[in-house]
């Protein structure tokens, strides 16, 4: 059986698939929620559904945090974000389409620490790589398949 998300919630200050979030949730009757601080406000973001926050450290991360519930999809590249997130039973995924499980959350704060470690000590870490067409495209692909039948990825 599956279930239907009620909403979707998007991190939106360093988001690179803000335009494929509305697309795909279009055709599934969903609005995406996009959660920003105000120096990413624009007029033409009026026509969606969008907050803006003062700009705070983590005030998007918990703008999101206390209104999500159960159930809901937040796209998130925040990691740290999506750890206490998925304790509560929502869904995350990231802008790369990879579905964050609960069960991970020790790996992912273990590795936090070791990179805020190393930055300690040598001031240098290795970035992401490119986002590419390839992860837009993988992005796409799961965040219609979470829409279509969330069971799938229980």
């Amino acid at each position: 059986m599956s279930k239907q998300i009620q909403n979707v919630w998007v991190d939106a200050d360093s988001c690179p698939v803000q335009n494929e979030i509305v697309e795909v949730c279009s055709s599934f009757c969903v609005t995406p929620k996009f959660v920003a601080t105000v120096n990413h406000y624009s007029p033409d973001k009026l026509d969606q559904n969008w907050t803006f926050l003062d700009h705070g450290s983590q005030s998007v991360d918990l703008y999101i945090i206390n209104h999500s519930m159960a159930g809901d999809l937040v796209v998130s590249q925040d990691l740290s974000l999506a750890v206490l997130l998925t304790s509560k039973g929502v869904y995350v995924i990231t802008p790369r389409g990879k579905l964050v499980k609960e069960d991970e959350a020790n790996t992912i704060m273990e590795q936090k620490h070791i990179r805020q470690q190393t930055m300690k000590r040598s001031r240098k870490w290795k970035g992401p790589s490119a986002f590419t067409k390839a992860d837009r495209e993988h992005f796409r692909g799961q965040l219609e398949k979470m829409l279509s039948q969330i069971e799938g990825f229980q």
